[in-house]
């Protein structure tokens, strides 16, 4: 039997409301505030824009019971939340009782100034698009891959069963703010879930910056598994509170 995904990434933001201050007079604003020996927001050309900074004093957050706040040179002024699907298709070929089939999937998710957002999976796992029976891989409680068990499970770790693939969660740049971290039952290397609704990623702090996540798919089936080809579209939402 074939096995593909096609993976598919939505987003939806839920807000608490929200304070931004600025510096102003009758006669003023000022929407940044940098220390330093200078910088350009808007350093422009006829193929190029660019914003730049030399020599930030501070970078970083701090925070109290009642504020928080955020320097360095370039502080937009507005929360964002962003999710990209890096890989569309993932194809596990042609599944047999001997081994587990494996492969991976990329997004990323790229925030500023959040109180945190996760990420949920919200698809059923494969079922049958042709053959002579309708039927539905079994999805995994964690555990570890079982050859000759059918069984369908992810994670966000890097593994080493039953193969060597997947990645865990990167910040980029390296040793930026961002925060993003495999979820609870989806963060331990060789040991795969699946849930329709579970997250499976989140942010583990607040902060700002991008992570790249990495989906570990495997997929096993039985001597009575069904045969014929099997789809999913994996559906992924974004949520977040600011």
């Amino acid at each position: 039997m074939n096995l593909s995904l096609l993976i598919i990434g939505g987003l939806f933001a839920l807000s608490n409301s929200v304070v931004f201050a600025q510096y102003t007079s009758t006669n003023y604003q000022t929407n940044e505030i940098q220390f330093g020996i200078g910088g350009d927001l808007d350093a422009s050309s006829t193929n190029y824009k660019a914003q730049t900074s030399a020599g930030s004093l501070a970078i970083g957050d701090t925070s109290s019971t009642n504020y928080t706040a955020y320097s360095g040179f370039l502080t937009p002024n507005e929360p964002f939340l962003e999710m990209g699907i890096d890989t569309s298709v993932v194809n596990l070929g042609t599944l047999d009782t001997s081994s587990a089939k494996t492969g991976t999937a990329a997004f990323h998710v790229r925030t500023y100034l959040d109180s945190g957002y996760t990420v949920q999976t919200i698809s059923q796992p494969p079922s049958m698009t042709s053959g002579a029976a309708s039927h539905t891989l079994a999805a995994m409680s964690l555990g570890s891959s079982v050859a000759n068990t059918e069984q369908f499970g992810i994670n966000l770790k890097a593994n080493t069963s039953p193969a060597t693939f997947g990645s865990d969660p990167v910040p980029f740049p390296d040793g930026s703010f961002a925060a993003g971290v495999a979820a609870s039952g989806y963060n331990t290397a060789d040991q795969y879930n699946y849930n329709a609704s579970d997250i499976i990623a989140a942010s583990g702090g607040s902060g700002w910056g991008l992570t790249n996540f990495t989906i570990s798919y495997i997929a096993n089936i039985s001597s009575i598994t069904p045969a014929g080809s099997y789809s999913m579209v994996h559906d992924l939402v974004v949520v977040a509170t600011y």
